[in-house]
């Protein structure tokens, strides 16, 4: 019993993440939620397939506290990171 009640908490807390993820996407951006700090990729990029492939990638650049929520904000190439923090302005 508590097998099946650990698997149903892992489970929803997936579903739940990836919901939370989406609400940070920006026209032309992707975002994921990992360990409280925001991923920002562009949409269908090889970056983006890397990430959801292998995690998270050799060369990242970070933004610390000027998400949403006052969250970090890595990307995997610098003027990824500017032109979203840039939406957030808006």
């Amino acid at each position: 019993m508590k097998k099946m009640t650990l698997a149903a908490l892992v489970l929803f807390g997936l579903f739940a993440g990836a919901a939370n993820a989406s609400q940070y996407d920006k026209p032309g951006f992707v975002t994921e939620v990992e360990d409280g700090r925001l991923w920002v990729f562009r949409a269908d990029s090889q970056e983006l397939k890397d990430f959801n492939a292998s995690g998270e990638p050799v060369k990242q650049f970070t933004d610390i506290g000027t998400g949403p929520e006052g969250m970090t904000v890595k990307a995997a190439d610098e003027q990824t990171l500017k032109e979203y923090l840039e939406t957030l302005k808006k």
